[in-house]
């Protein structure tokens, strides 16, 4: 794992959380499909990671 990606996810999602503007926001549903997942389906909080890998 690397600790230095999670721990800017963590700060990222700390600052968001404290601005004013977190409870204004829409929350967007984006279907995963058959993407490879970590964990139950279920669980309260989903992470999606974008990436471009050219």
């Amino acid at each position: 794992m690397n600790w230095k990606r999670v721990s800017l996810l963590l700060i990222l999602l700390l600052s968001f959380s404290l601005s004013a503007g977190w409870a204004a926001q829409e929350r967007l549903s984006v279907p995963i499909g058959d993407s490879p997942v970590l964990g139950p389906a279920e669980a309260p909080v989903t992470i999606i990671e974008f990436m471009d890998f050219q």
